[in-house]
């Protein structure tokens, strides 16, 4: 008898094994699944646009984020970390890539997340941050000559190779509605 429970678990273990392999392949192939845990990159209760197609200097799943109202209207709103991470670059970068005072956030396993075009960067590199901690403020930096409005400019990226390592938003266990959304943060 008991040879007989052995050999059953052992064949119901190999019927399971491919299974639990395929879903952890799934897993790791969906971006989606994979960046779950990453919130709106705002205060909780605080509701924002979202928008992919609105800029000539978007080549992929890039988001500027607003809240409304008139141009400039949200410089200066608080800016936080989308997910757990560390801080990796904070700096100015306008002359090189136009991002302007820009925060980026390794949040291991190949994720960062980019905040762009910043007012102030309140962290600095090294420093491990917290999901909804403060990290900035929006604004309007870029390089030199480049007169934008205020709003956050967020990108999440999975590994290198730019823009190809760009990944859609997912605030909240549920992918962006691309072109534009508005949403309510619950990064709480």
């Amino acid at each position: 008898m008991r040879a007989l429970v052995a050999t059953m678990v052992l064949c119901a273990g190999l019927l399971v094994s491919p299974t639990l392999t395929d879903a952890a392949a799934a897993s790791t192939a969906d971006p989606a699944s994979r960046a779950a845990n990453f919130q709106l990159p705002f205060p909780c209760g605080q509701s924002w646009t979202g928008n992919s197609s609105n800029s000539s200097a978007h080549r992929s799943y890039e988001l500027d984020l607003n809240r409304g109202g008139t141009p400039d209207a949200d410089l200066g709103d608080t800016v936080v970390a989308a997910a757990a991470g560390t801080v990796v670059i904070s700096s100015h970068q306008g002359s090189l890539n136009g991002y302007g005072n820009l925060v980026k956030i390794d949040h291991g396993g190949g994720w960062a997340t980019y905040y762009a075009h910043l007012d102030v960067r309140n962290v600095a590199v090294g420093q491990a941050v917290a999901q909804g901690q403060r990290i900035g403020t929006v604004g309007k930096t870029s390089r030199p000559g480049n007169n934008i409005s205020a709003h956050l400019h967020y990108e999440v990226r999975q590994g290198e190779g730019y823009p190809g390592n760009i990944r859609k938003a997912v605030f909240n266990g549920v992918t962006f509605g691309y072109p534009t959304q508005t949403l309510t943060s619950k990064n709480c």
